[in-house]
This record gives C-alpha cells, sequence and structure tokens, in this order.
C-alpha cells in the first residue's frame, strides 16, 4: 500500500482562505459559478447574469453577495476553485478567513478589489469598494490571514 503522509507538524494551519472562523450568527447562500476561470476560495463573488448565477469581484458595491466558503470536497486538480458551471457555497453574514490584499487591523473597513475579489483595508475608489456592514476582526500584514465579520444587511437573490 502506498504511503499517504508520512511526515507531520507539530502544530497545524490555524485556518487556510475561505474557512468559516465560526458558526455565530452564520448564514450561506449557495449560487452557480459563471466566471470562465472558477473562483477561488476567500474571494468576493458579485451577482452573476443569473438570479443564482455568481462571478469572481463586482463591479461595485452593489453588485457585493458575499465571500466564497471552502468546500474540502471539490476536486483537487481544481486548485481550490470552484470551476464554471458548479455550485458555489457563498457566506453572506458571518466571520471567514480571508487572504488580505493589504494590511488590516482589527475594526477597520472591508473594501474589495473589483477584478480580484481580494479583500483589504484600502480607500474606496473606482476599483476598490467597501463591503456594507462588513469589518476586520483580526489583523494582519499584505498576504495575511484574516478574519472579515460581515453584517447581515447583505444582498441575496
Amino acid at each position: 500500500m502506498a504511503v499517504v503522509q508520512n511526515s507531520y507538524s507539530e502544530t497545524i494551519r490555524p485556518a487556510v482562505a475561505g474557512m468559516v472562523a465560526n458558526l455565530t450568527s452564520s448564514d450561506a447562500d449557495t449560487r452557480i459559478v459563471e466566471t470562465a476561470a472558477g473562483i477561488g476560495f476567500g474571494l468576493v463573488v458579485g451577482q452573476g447574469a443569473g438570479a443564482r448565477g455568481a462571478v469572481l469581484g463586482a463591479a461595485a458595491a452593489a453588485g457585493f453577495v458575499g465571500i466564497s466558503i471552502r468546500d474540502v470536497v471539490l476536486d483537487p486538480t481544481d486548485g481550490d476553485t470552484y470551476p464554471r458551471g458548479a455550485g458555489i457555497a457563498v457566506l453572506t453574514e458571518g466571520d471567514i478567513w480571508v487572504v488580505t490584499g493589504g494590511a488590516v487591523a482589527a475594526g477597520d473597513t472591508v473594501v474589495f478589489e473589483a477584478a480580484t475579489g481580494i479583500l483589504s483595508s484600502l480607500p474606496a475608489d473606482a476599483t476598490h469598494f467597501a463591503v456594507a456592514g462588513a469589518r476586520w476582526m483580526t489583523a494582519a500584514g499584505n498576504g495575511g490571514l484574516a478574519v472579515v465579520r460581515l453584517g447581515g444587511a447583505l444582498p441575496s437573490a
């Protein structure tokens, strides 16, 4: 029989992108991926063309529908990405781990980059939009893991 794992770390990672941080006041939705390249874990999901459609990022704050939740049963060859046409789990309320697109501090405003869906606390502008009712719960440097809390006032179809 082939060896599946033969080395073990003394500690495990505290989290990975798209992992729900806890279930306090959490709510999620299921949508269908419309983005040709798929949607990765822990990224902003926007309203697609279909009523239940999902695209990576959003062209404006009003198009924000949530953050993609990690799915451990997806085919590992998909590279931690929901493929086009797949059902995608989207957190609409609650706490979720994401990789930051800049340094963030607890309590900061949550902002997403329209094209990539990456979250940060950069100033809002023509390509970065604030997420209403959201805030950073933990701090991290650029490219670090931090917890975003989504409030209950997010749009859903």
